[in-house]
């Protein structure tokens, strides 16, 4: 009886795994279709480099992303000097995670570690808090679309390394968080630089506000850790730590809360600004700027990529996308597409380990919401960031942005309608006095590209010639994009990683995608093969 059982078990697995192989294998095939339904015209024409162009170090490249990365790597490249190609598929620059980003531009870096782990296990699965110990949490940060996740062999290596990193982290690993924030440091002194130029007017078009981030606790207990540890974590950012009225002399719309805050932790020399109207300031001036070369193309979305082995390493050889084919040439290049990118690297066989973290984000106007309300007053409105560890909320000149949640289900970038009703109710609760402008407010949302193991991924992609990558790490990639940029015109330009690291005070090996973006042409395959026509039906959508 017994051996009879194990014998049906055996067929039934041999037909169910035999059905899941058809069913991918039948959907990798519906991809190539797709892929040999796009136009075969030339895009854009690029030549091999003169010997002239060559002596003075004047480089092609082609960017895939336009957000706040992808922009800023053009605008950085185009100062020294080279020639640019940007392909973006929605209609405009920073038109996702990019619009969506909080704004913060704290010289601080969260890091991948047990309680991060043990954190998002708790959100997702109640009970354990009874294992990890912790009180009953009334608003629930993270979210997780269990199908979409489970059922995606991407979502699975790419938890399997973000568990392995959280719970056995290498020896390496404090060093890399380290690296990483010396070089937040260089990356946000670069951006607020230009902020405080008296002659540039970025400040003011992006809503720069250098009036601090003010952290609230609402827990005693909290309260008494924060006072004890007030700069724990990785962070530069100087701070002293605020009680009782203290909190509202600094901050006066804390006062309208319902539950009013025990203690907040007062980094008085953060910055914030609006990551999409900085983006769209930068192409503006790529575009406009006669010196810089850049070329934009919107609605242009990547299809396939054609590789070919050219001597000991790999060379992208060709990019087709719904508008026709570029021929790559001389030309490097580099994927900025934030949690897209995964899918681009899938396309030459590549295993890149960034996962979406959907973010969800509202904007109030501070002018109309005082025009509208007589009972409102200025001082009924945050004049900063005001944060803590449910809601992110920022001054950026007249916008006010609501920002929240961690949600895993896949690429989709349209609400939940259950997260963005709890995501309102959070909100609410935070500034009352703002109730009717939060209901009445669009959501939208965003996809933070979040590194496995919370390191940024910059760099050249150890198996090509011509191919860089810049990504992540998760959730402050809006504020690094100045330096991020500038290391990728470094590349470009012909430094290495060890002149480079001299040069700007951090060693750019750490954040290197060798070992980390790696050849994976089978897996690829499967994971495209999961993806399946929903990949194209939605970057179709977003690209009319």
């Amino acid at each position: 009886m017994t051996s009879r059982l194990i014998s049906l078990g055996s067929k039934a697995l041999a037909i169910g795994g035999t059905g899941v192989c058809a069913t991918a294998l039948y959907r990798y095939q519906s991809v190539l279709k797709e892929e040999s339904n796009s136009p075969t015209n030339e895009l854009i024409s690029f030549s091999h480099q003169q010997p002239s162009a060559i002596a003075a170090n004047k480089k092609q490249c082609i960017i895939i992303g336009g957000g706040v990365v992808g922009v800023t790597a053009a605008y950085k490249l185009a100062l020294k000097g080279h020639s640019v190609v940007l392909l973006e598929h929605n209609s405009a620059p920073g038109k996702e995670c990019s619009s969506c980003a909080a704004g913060g531009m704290q010289r601080s870096n969260p890091v991948v570690d047990k309680g991060t782990w043990i954190a998002v296990t708790k959100s997702f699965v109640p009970f354990t808090r009874y294992l990890f110990g912790g009180e009953h949490e009334p608003y629930q940060f993270f979210h997780i679309d269990w199908f979409d996740t489970l059922s995606d062999p991407f979502f699975l290596r790419w938890s399997a390394t973000f568990a392995k990193t959280s719970l056995f982290p290498s020896s390496d690993q404090n060093r890399l968080q380290m690296e990483q924030l010396s070089f937040t440091n260089y990356a946000v002194k670069d951006m607020v630089q230009m902020m405080e130029d008296k002659k540039d007017s970025m400040a003011k078009t992006s809503g720069f506000n250098p009036t601090g981030s003010l952290s609230l606790s609402y827990d005693v207990v909290d309260a008494k850790k924060k006072a004890a540890n007030p700069t724990h974590g990785n962070t530069l950012e100087p701070s002293k730590q605020l009680t009782g009225e203290d909190i509202t002399s600094v901050e006066p719309s804390v006062i309208n809360q319902e539950q009013k805050p025990t203690s907040a932790k007062f980094e008085f020399e953060t910055c914030a600004a609006s990551s999409e109207r900085f983006t769209e300031e930068l192409a503006d001036r790529c575009k406009n700027d006669p010196k810089l070369d850049v070329n934009f193309l919107y609605n242009t979305r990547v299809k396939a990529v054609s590789t070919a082995q050219e001597s000991e390493r790999r060379k992208v050889t060709q990019i087709q996308t719904n508008k026709g084919v570029i021929d790559v040439k001389d030309a490097q290049v580099l994927v900025a597409a934030g949690a897209w990118t995964p899918h681009i690297a899938a396309m030459m066989g590549l295993y890149a380990p960034v996962y979406p973290l959907k973010g969800y984000a509202m904007s109030i106007s501070a002018n109309e919401a005082l025009a509208s309300n007589t009972m409102l007053t200025p001082s009924d409105l945050p004049t900063r960031i005001v944060c803590d560890k449910y809601m992110f909320t920022s001054r950026l000149g007249d916008e006010v942005r609501i920002t929240s949640i961690g949600e895993f289900s896949g690429w989709a970038t349209s609400p939940t309608a259950s997260v963005e009703k709890e995501f309102r109710r959070e909100a609410v609760r935070q500034f009352p006095l703002l109730e009717s402008f939060i209901k009445q407010a669009k959501v939208k949302c965003g996809h933070r590209p979040y590194v496995s193991d919370g390191i940024l991924l910059l760099g050249r992609v150890q198996e090509f010639d011509n191919l860089l990558v810049s990504a992540g790490p998760g959730s402050n990639g809006w504020k690094l994009a100045m330096g991020s940029g500038s290391v990728v015109e470094m590349l470009v330009s012909g430094k290495t990683e060890d002149q480079i690291s001299d040069e700007l005070g951090f060693d750019a090996r750490s954040f290197s995608p060798a070992g980390r973006v790696v050849d994976s042409p089978i897996f690829a395959k499967l994971c495209r093969a999961r993806w399946g026509e929903r990949e194209y039906d939605f970057l179709r959508a977003k690209s009319k």
